[in-house]
């Protein structure tokens, strides 16, 4: 009879935990290579080992090891080393349709955009040019105020402040009122377009059936070093053999400032503030945005960030455009008497309801971004957004 030795204690004791792992852990290792985390397990298994954890897992979050931090730190030594260039920084997936990118515009000041970052509200990872998410530091930290930091996030150089959240975009059939979001769009593929320290262009495709008729989405998405917005192009077509009726919806609540609360939001556009439920005037607007500023018609508190956000529309294309207190509230079924008062005060772009044709496409073109205040007054002003030639 053999020896027991503490040798071969010790061996027996590792077999009978990688027994115990291999029993009882879901390995998810895709190649996004952000670290390994351990989460609580879900479908049945106790654990889940990943290489990658989203916003919408930080619930499911037990330890790990974040490679990104040494990452950020080679990061801040090439800003260093020019101090003041504005230049871009950037991670993409195009197998998984996932990545983020760091513009840094002046200084230490810098806008982080994280894209196909997220589990959705039905418990489905987004693959895609889709604003959402964030990254493993910020969606594990027990600092809630880390998770202003996710989605598209301003740092002025000491403090994160949240810019948009993680955007609410689907597409609706005009026939049945069915809502197609993202998830449930079958993710194709991505890639780089082209790439330097100063420019990026970046392309997913995806295909969805809505009521029967499948649609090709191609979606691209250019930053600009020192910009303080993305340009995003989307074409749906319509590659069936019937007329498709479809509706596109842009839009979110932001939580704009601090992430969890729009205790201070309030719209605005170019020369107003707009407090109450109801529509843009598209013919006189071509943007609109919030304003993390108070609104007087809940409250006369003025104590908040005044950081503001814009996004706006290009081309004859208009979209109808609203803020409501909720996705679905819409002003035609409200009083616009009621003051944007919710904690998910929201703002949406509607194109539609739309006959496309079988072979033809639908083009809408946004810029989505942060704008600045007006030194002497405070108020936003959005910049000036170039569109150049390499915008499809």
């Amino acid at each position: 009879m053999p020896r027991f030795t503490k040798k071969r204690l010790a061996l027996a004791c590792l077999a009978a935990l990688a027994l115990f792992i291999a029993l009882t852990t879901h390995f998810d290792f895709s190649g996004r290579y952000e670290g390994v985390f351990l989460l609580k397990g879900k479908h049945g298994a106790i654990f889940e080992l990943t290489d990658d954890i989203y916003l919408g897992d930080g619930k499911r979050y037990i330890i790990g090891i974040d490679f990104d931090t040494p990452w950020t730190m080679a990061t801040r030594l090439y800003h260093r080393h020019e101090p003041g260039k504005q230049h871009l920084v950037f991670k993409w997936n195009p197998k998984d349709g996932s990545g983020y990118v760091r513009n840094f515009i002046s200084g230490e000041k810098r806008i982080n955009t994280s894209l196909g970052r997220y589990i959705d509200d039905n418990n489905v990872h987004v693959h895609g040019l889709f604003v959402g998410g964030g990254l493993p530091a910020d969606i594990t930290s027990s600092d809630e105020m880390r998770l202003n930091d996710t989605g598209m996030a301003y740092n002025d150089g000491k403090n994160w402040y949240h810019l948009w959240c993680t955007v609410n975009e689907a597409i609706i059939s005009g026939d049945t009122l069915k809502q197609y979001y993202p998830s449930s769009w079958k993710f194709l593929g991505s890639r780089i377009l082209n790439q330097s320290s100063q420019s990026l262009a970046l392309e997913s495709t995806h295909e969805v059936v809505v009521h029967g008729v499948p649609l090709r989405v191609t979606r691209y998405a250019y930053f600009r070093a020192g910009d303080t917005y993305f340009l995003l192009s989307i074409f749906v077509k319509n590659i069936g053999k019937e007329d498709a009726n479809i509706i596109y919806l842009y839009g979110d609540d932001p939580w704009l400032g601090n992430f969890g609360s729009s205790k201070g939001n309030v719209g605005w556009v170019k020369d107003k503030l707009i407090k109450h439920v109801g529509w843009v005037d598209t013919d006189k607007y071509s943007f609109a945005g919030y304003y993390d500023y108070g609104n007087d018609a809940v409250s006369p508190d003025h104590n908040f960030t005044n950081i503001a956000n814009f996004i706006e529309w290009f081309g004859s294309n208009k979209p109808r455009v609203f803020f409501s207190n909720s996705e679905e509230e819409y002003p035609e079924n409200t009083n616009t008497a009621e003051p944007l008062y919710s904690n998910e005060r929201f703002i949406n772009l509607v194109w539609g309801p739309k006959i496309l044709k079988p072979g033809k496409s639908e083009h809408y073109v946004l810029a989505i971004g942060m704008a600045g205040n007006d030194p002497k007054t405070g108020f936003p002003v959005k910049p000036e957004v170039r569109l150049n030639q390499d915008v499809q």
